[in-house]
This record gives C-alpha cells, structure tokens and sequence, in this order.
C-alpha cells in the first residue's frame, strides 16, 4: 500500500480537515490582488495576529507550507497549532503524514497514537493508523480502527477499500471484491477503489477487470498506473485463438505506447514493448531498440540487458550479445541466465 502518504494526501487532509477554504473570488482584474494575497505570507499572518490562540491560523498557514513543499515549516505551523489546542486532531493526523514524508515512522505512529487520545473521533487518524497496522500486517487492529471510523460515517470510500486491501492480503478475494466495490458505491470518483478492483479481477484473468480499469483511466486520462495496469492484463491473458491473441497483444503495445508519451522515462513500459516482440512476435531488432530504450532510462536495469542480448543473440550479433550479458553479470552476479547465456555464446563464437 503505497498511495496514502504523500504531499498530495496532505493536501486532501488540509483540504477536508477543517473549514479553511478562502472565500471565492470572481477571476477579474479587480481582484486579482486579492487572489495573490490570500495565498502569501502576509495573508496567514493577518490572520494569526487577528486570532493567535486558534489552532486554525496555524493550520491553515501549515497546509500553505506544504503545498509549496516547505515541510519544516510546515511541521513548525502544525506544532504551533497544538501548542494553541493540543485536541486538535486535523492537526496530528497532518503531522503524522508529513513526518511520514520525512520517513520519520516511529514519530509518525506516536503522533497517530495521541491523536486517537486528545480526538478520538477524528476520522483521519484513525484511518491512517489503520493503514498503519496493516503495513505491519496487524489486521486485527487496523479493522478495529477501520470499522470504528465506518460507525461515525458509513460512506468512507477508503475505509472499504483498506478493508478489501486486507480481505485480499489473507487470501479473501469475494469479501475483497464486496469491499472494493461498495469504496466506488459510496464514491463513484474513487479511483483507488477501481484500479484495486481491476487488480483482483485480473488476477483471474476475468474480463471484468478492463471495464474497471477503462474507468479509472476516465476518471485519470494520463494515469500511468491505470494504463500499465491495463496493459499487462492483455499482455498475460491466455487465449488459444491465434487471433484473439494477437488482439490484445497489439492492445497492450498501444497501451504502453501511450505510457510512453506521457513518461518518456518510464522503463518498465520500454521493457515491456521489448519482451512482446522478444517473446511473442519474434521481432527481434524491435526487442532491441525497446530494451535499448529500457536501459537509457534506467541504467542498471540488469534484466533489460539480459534480454537485449537475447534479441541480438537471435540477430545473430553474439559480440554485443556477450556485452550485454557481461553487463548483466555486473550488476548482478548471481544472475543464472546471464552466465548460462555467456556460456552458450562463448560456445558458439569459437
């Protein structure tokens, strides 16, 4: 589970947390001033000065900081904001998230902890020590937390979604599915709940799983985790019609094409390309290039040499095969492909 503390959760907890958005101004030019000023400085501090034993000030000022990325000072803000209230939830539970940021785990945890004992009503904290336990795989505690948070408000996409995440950790995958798919009942918008359910229904290879994954990518056009998702669904679907086959075999390579164009970089979506047309299509200078294209964006990917040298060993260029390998080798001694197809083309170049 890798999606819950980020900058951008932070924001969402900011956002959400408490009542502190700005009053909404009409885009013209006489207020264009006034637009500029509530997101500076000099704003959050009037506002301080106007009611400096608040937590909300300091709060408020806290998320400015983080989302320009000033975590420190974000963190300084949200100490503030307990010094003022030390009950004041959205202000432990957006601290926990950014000592998160800071890898910062066992002051993370503390921080969930004495917010589930000054608020133990607030949501987010709860949820977020949930998650918590779950990453330690103390499933128990986090569905205690979890069904906790459901009895004060039942339509909490993400509580069903940390359920289903459980569920399917322990090898539940009917009660994983209940759970995921009432996270996008309750909230139609919610693509975590889409891509998890597209996940579990590709993992048996039930069609289903597109449908899912085509609507998480209507909810996010340029999500490159929807999209590679969707690829290597088509790309590992087994179908004996020749036809049927080639299909979704072009489907997957249109897929990481377009992953292509919105990440140049990305690496598992070039090495992807390469081991289709290595393994399926017996293209082997398009193999080639796309794991030439792998290895540019990451330098030390060991198994995209491996496989280049492959496809130029099927080209018959045993010379920058055997270079490939040798690499392949030196990234990762105990690679026992690398050294058997060293061997064989040292055999073969005598």
């Amino acid at each position: 589970m890798t999606r819950l503390l980020c900058l951008g959760f932070i924001l969402f907890v900011f956002g959400c947390g408490a009542d502190n958005s700005t009053p909404h101004l009409e885009n013209t030019q006489d207020n264009i001033t006034d637009q500029v000023y509530a997101d500076s400085l000099a704003h959050f501090e009037q506002e301080i000065f106007k009611n400096s034993t608040s937590p909300l000030p300091y709060w408020n000022r806290a998320a400015w900081h983080l989302k320009n990325a000033r975590i420190k000072e974000g963190l300084h803000d949200l100490d503030l904001a307990l010094e003022a209230d030390s009950t004041y939830g959205p202000a432990w539970s957006a601290k926990a998230d950014a000592l998160y940021l800071l890898r910062q785990f066992d002051q993370c945890i503390n921080h969930l902890d004495v917010c589930l004992k000054y608020a133990p009503n607030h949501i987010p904290c709860k949820l977020r020590r949930a998650e918590m336990y779950i990453h330690l795989k103390l499933y128990e505690e986090a569905f205690t937390l979890i069904n906790d948070a459901l009895k004060i408000n039942d339509q909490l996409s993400e509580a069903y979604w940390m359920k289903g995440t459980i569920y399917k950790e322990n090898g539940e995958l009917e009660n994983a599915l209940s759970s995921f798919q009432t996270s996008v009942e309750v909230n139609p918008s919610f693509f975590d709940g889409y891509i998890a359910l597209g996940l579990a229904y590709a993992s048996t290879s039930n069609p289903l799983a597109v449908d899912y994954y085509n609507s998480a990518i209507s909810l996010n056009p340029r999500s490159v985790e929807a999209k590679y998702n969707l690829a290597m669904y088509y790309q590992e679907l087994f179908l004996e019609e020749p036809a049927a086959r080639k299909i979704a075999i072009e489907k997957s390579l249109a897929l990481y094409e377009t992953i292509i164009e919105i990440d140049s970089l990305n690496a598992s979506a070039a090495f992807n390309q390469g081991f289709i047309y290595l393994e399926y299509l017996s293209g082997y200078s398009e193999a080639e290039y796309w794991f030439s294209q792998a290895i540019e964006a990451l330098p030390y990917y060991h198994q995209a040499f491996y496989n280049r040298g492959l496809a130029r060993e099927s080209l018959d260029n045993n010379t920058d095969a055997l270079e490939d390998y040798e690499v392949a080798l030196k990234l990762k001694p105990d690679y026992t492909s690398a050294a058997l197809a060293k061997s064989r083309v040292l055999e073969a170049m005598k």
